[in-house]
């Protein structure tokens, strides 16, 4: 028990670092959306809301129009609702969703013990438990991939009642409860139900296999009933929901040899060598039930094109690479000389761990540039006008700083100008053809490198690249936007005209 309260403590510490801090390490963008939809929640109220991602930023839904066009029916509601009661406690910031996620991490780490002592031993529990806090994907992302987290955390709280089935009913109620918790958290939640149905295949009476697996089409079916009753036309929510899932599949992907190789990148970074080359020891060795866990990770095959572009998809196969790297512990632990090569990749693995999760927890990303103009935004303008931003934008990312009503430009193919995901977007060329979009706007937002070099602590006092989107004085659409402005604002690196 100290053991796994010194793991718990130093798992809790690590991810203590910079808790107040903006959302600007990487892949940060997740937290701060969902901090802005739980926002919505705590703002608008559950009735109004219905449970639903509403991906609006400004407190005064009316600037939208029609508010209902932005919600996002790709996720379960309940990851955000326990976010939103998180807000509701404490009031919304970056500290208490950081917060909120650390609970339900120790949540994981502690129904995974009680999973390791059934599957390892108590010895050896301690020791996957320890992999498992201390592997780069889990310790960093449990303060990033809210959905992950929660679904993780009921996913594997379901396989700790599953493994002690046969000794009470209350087990198998609470393993049918927690597998709900985690199909309405997020997907891997529904590959949990698959798992579940295979153990219970194996295991006999196969009967629980088909409640397994009807457990998760039944929240599929309820996942469906809640977008037709958030959808005021009936139809093109959930629409969008079902063609989501061929857009993230293989069919996006530029190549399986590019799929694998950045798998095989991230597994090399995040589950470290040391765990690895433990985790390929002890592979041959795993029980039956700790294999069946990698299925959690089925989100990596089946949505390709997501993980492709997402490195924290693989945050649930971390159980099992923890499972399977304990056992290899276990099975070198034979002699002196084996002992040492368990000693050394623990420590190779150790020490890999503090270099990348530190980096992470350290270290700011490009998004500084969107988090000061939505600053930036949101001092300037008021909740009731609409401001057009001509920088390159993250849409998930910089509406929660500017807490406004903004439109800009998000990448990929074709560039679109966007106000949030769930509306889709306009295609444009570029930069360039934003100038027909002006009369639409109250505020354009311009950000000006030389400005930028000196207030934005990213570009290191360089005059940022080209792809940031800043304009210098003589681009034709600055020109244009100082031609139509009434007034014009410096806020740091940026400049708001106001355009009527």
């Amino acid at each position: 028990m100290k053991a796994w309260a010194a793991i718990a403590a130093l798992f809790t510490a690590g991810l203590l670092v910079g808790i107040d801090r903006p959302f600007l390490r990487h892949r940060e963008g997740v937290p701060a959306y969902f901090a802005g939809v739980a926002r919505n929640a705590v703002r608008e109220g559950t009735v109004k809301t219905r449970l639903g991602f509403l991906e609006t930023s400004s407190p005064d839904l009316s600037v939208y129009g029609e508010w209902r066009d932005y919600y996002y029916p790709n996720r379960p509601f309940l990851s955000v609702w326990i976010t939103s009661l998180w807000f509701r406690a404490f009031g919304w910031g970056e500290w208490v969703i950081r917060l909120s996620l650390i609970a339900a991490a120790l949540g994981t780490l502690a129904a995974f013990l009680a999973l390791a002592r059934r599957l390892l031993g108590d010895r050896w529990a301690v020791v996957a438990a320890a992999f498992l806090a201390f592997n780069p994907m889990f310790w960093y992302f449990s303060v990033v991939a809210v959905h992950l987290v929660y679904s993780l955390c009921f996913s594997v709280a379901a396989w700790a009642c599953r493994v002690r089935w046969g000794e009470g009913r209350r087990w198998r109620v609470l393993t049918f409860i927690f597998l709900v918790l985690a199909c309405m958290s997020d997907w891997p939640g529904y590959f949990a139900a698959f798992a579940l149905a295979v153990d219970a295949w194996l295991e006999r009476p196969r009967p629980w296999s088909a409640a397994f697996l009807g457990t998760g089409l039944a929240c599929f079916g309820l996942h469906l009933l809640h977008l037709l009753w958030i959808d005021p036309a009936h139809g093109p929510l959930v629409d969008r929901f079902l063609s989501a899932g061929t857009e993230r599949s293989a069919a996006g992907l530029p190549s399986l040899g590019a799929f694998f190789l950045s798998e095989a990148r991230e597994a090399g970074l995040y589950f470290t060598a040391g765990g690895l080359l433990l985790a390929a020891a002890g592979l041959r060795r795993l029980p039956r039930r700790a294999w069946i866990l990698v299925l959690l990770g089925l989100e990596e095959l089946v949505f390709m094109h997501w993980a492709y572009l997402h490195d924290f998809l693989s945050y649930p196969l971390t159980p099992f690479f923890a499972l399977a790297a304990a056992k290899g512990a276990e099975t070198l632990w034979t002699s002196k000389p084996r002992r040492a090569v368990v000693v050394a990749l623990a420590a190779l693995a150790a020490a890999q761990s503090l270099w990348i999760t530190g980096d992470r927890l350290t270290r700011n990303g490009a998004t500084e540039v969107q988090y000061r103009a939505g600053l930036a935004v949101r001092e300037t303008a008021s909740p009731s006008e609409r401001t057009l931003l001509t920088i390159a934008d993250l849409r998930q990312y910089t509406p929660y700083y500017a807490d406004r009503y903004t439109a800009g430009i998000e990448g990929g193919t074709p560039l679109r100008l966007m106000v949030h995901p769930s509306a889709g977007g306009i295609p444009v060329t570029g930069v360039g053809d934003l100038e027909r979009f002006l009369p639409e706007f109250t505020w354009a937002l311009v950000g000006d490198p030389d400005l930028a070099a000196r207030e934005i602590k990213f570009f290191g006092g360089k005059r940022p690249p080209e792809a940031f989107g800043f304009l210098g004085p003589d681009h034709p659409l600055r020109r244009a936007i100082e031609a139509r402005a009434t007034a014009k604002v410096e806020r740091g690196a940026f400049i708001l005209y106001r355009l009527k």
